[in-house]
């Protein structure tokens, strides 16, 4: 009888093992399942962030150029500034003018990618601790250089309200602009010259600190940005060549 009773007990413990161990076996195969189902989403949200990065990173290139060519026209034209009249020609004065103050440098990334990712914690899934961390951490980037953006383009309003008052934007527009409706708009009666806007001390000072907002903007804001971006696609294409 207790050799039977000792069997039977062995038996139901074995049973009670083999059990267990069934739903070990279970419970790690749908780890794995659930494992492999979460890295298929974020390797999917990777390609779709490294696409939108790309071409984020373009734009940026394009603005960071506008910018340096607006910093540079604005050193041109400070160097020529002088109580004295200027040798150069009023075409000349009117095309350096242009290529400082025409084009306006606002970068405006799509980020249809990470807003959606953010607000539905997805996220949260991409393991890299760097790259979870530059995605979450964008919009507040975004938000400092469009403060340093407004200061510039403050001082840029400046300079063409100082332009507005002592020289002559209808010169500058058709010494410049190849369009028919420039061509329409003719050149001006009134005295046809800028001379006297590049002789302005106040122009100067305008120019002086649209330097110093452009340069910061560009060293302070626009560079740095584009590294950060630079970084994170290098680890982008990391983390889906390791898949």
């Amino acid at each position: 009888m207790e050799n039977k009773t000792g069997k039977y007990f062995k038996y139901a413990i074995g049973e009670i093992i083999l059990v267990v161990i069934g739903i070990l076996i279970a419970l790690q195969i749908n780890n794995w399942n659930q494992d492999s189902k979460t890295n298929i989403k974020e390797q999917a949200l990777l390609i779709a962030l490294k696409q939108e990065l790309t071409t984020n990173l373009k734009e940026l290139n394009t603005i960071i150029e506008v910018n340096r060519k607006r910093n540079e026209g604005a050193h041109k034209l400070a160097s020529i500034l002088s109580p004295k009249k200027p040798t150069l020609s009023n075409i000349e004065i009117s095309k350096l003018w242009y290529n400082t103050f025409a084009r306006e440098a606002v970068y405006k990334p799509s980020l249809g990618v990470i807003n959606e990712a953010i607000s539905s914690g997805s996220l949260s899934i991409i393991k890299n601790t760097k790259l979870r961390d530059f995605f979450a951490s964008i919009e507040s980037e975004l938000q400092l250089l469009k403060s340093q953006e407004e200061t510039v383009f403050n001082w840029r309003m400046q300079c063409l309200q100082t332009t507005k008052e002592l020289g002559n934007v209808r010169i500058i527009l058709f010494n410049t602009l190849e369009s028919e409706n420039a061509k329409k708009l003719g050149t001006s009666s009134f005295e046809n010259s800028n001379s006297k806007l590049l002789q302005s001390k106040t122009f100067e000072n305008d120019i002086v600190i649209f330097i110093g907002t452009t340069n910061y903007l560009q060293t302070g804001f626009l560079i740095p940005l584009r590294n950060k971006m630079y970084d994170s696609m290098k680890l982008l294409n990391m983390e889906l060549n390791n898949d």
